[in-house]
């Protein structure tokens, strides 16, 4: 996922420089230093048998993040505040470092088909220019979960990762196009992630990596 200036290589910077906003608009939005670019059980991949067939009673459907968050904590055994913004931490890591790595396989069980496409095309982008994106997380400043939507069967919870990381991008060269190598910047990113409210496995999936603008 020569030097660059040269008139000879004008063409290919611009096509360089619109893939990288592409990438920021995937991963979110940059805060700070504006130079750049196993809790794993708690976010796996899940099968229809994983999941029972609950219905909320529809005398009480919670409404605001914290009755909805009370109501997840009462009724499922599976479910925890600190255990899930435990666990989207290390998904959250794992995520946008085999993404900037361009191998999905290790993260395909955590994300959504829409999300698996939108990196796929990204990462295609990124190789046909023979680009590379570094991404790794140095630590959280903090994650906090900052909505809640009950439905049916399903609840999302919105979570705003706030977190230090060095992230630069490469041309063909080696020479850094986008970013700083050893300065890490503030990143902000809000994910929404996704399961069934009852399952016989706590499994989460990522379905939206919106910035957080």
């Amino acid at each position: 996922m020569g030097n660059p200036f040269d008139p000879m290589n004008i063409i290919l910077l611009v096509f360089a420089v619109v893939a990288f906003i592409r990438l920021r608009a995937t991963l979110g939005k940059r805060t700070g230093n504006e130079d750049p670019l196993d809790s794993r059980s708690v976010f796996q991949q899940k099968s229809s048998k994983d999941v029972d067939d609950v219905n909320l009673n529809e005398k009480f459907i919670p409404q605001s993040k914290e009755d909805i968050l009370n109501y997840m904590s009462s009724t499922d055994k599976n479910f925890s505040q600190e255990t899930f913004l435990g666990g989207s931490k290390n998904a959250y890591k794992m995520i946008v470092e085999n993404y900037a790595s361009g191998n999905l396989e290790p993260i395909e069980n955590l994300i959504s088909k829409e999300v698996y496409e939108g990196f796929s095309e990204a990462i295609s982008s990124r190789d046909k220019l023979q680009q590379k994106l570094h991404n790794e997380v140095v630590e959280f400043n903090s994650v906090e979960i900052v909505d809640a939507v009950l439905e049916t069967n399903i609840i999302q919870l919105k979570v705003m990762f706030e977190a230090k990381m060095i992230s630069y991008g490469e041309d063909s060269t080696g020479n850094v196009i986008e970013g700083n190598k050893d300065s890490p910047q503030v990143i902000k990113d809000v994910w929404i992630f996704q399961r069934p409210i009852k399952s016989r496995t706590p499994a989460w999936e990522l379905i939206s990596t919106n910035p957080d603008d």
